[in-house]
């Protein structure tokens, strides 16, 4: 199973790690809802997927 660290760049600063292990991301109302291997969701406000790299293991969030 692929499963993502993921990433939250905000107004050009370095990338922030905020979850590892993703299995799962939906946004929704504004939100993007990541789920990890276990079923635990982790919450990200106002941002949205700019890249998913299944090489790298990495998604990135951008902070809209």
């Amino acid at each position: 199973m692929c499963e993502f660290s993921v990433y939250l760049v905000a107004d050009g600063a370095e990338k922030r790690l905020v979850a590892k292990n993703i299995v799962a991301a939906r946004r929704k109302d504004g939100i993007v809802m990541l789920m990890d291997a276990f079923g635990s969701i982790t919450p990200v406000d106002g941002a949205s997927i700019e890249e998913a790299n299944t090489f790298t293991q990495e998604m990135l969030l951008q902070k809209a």
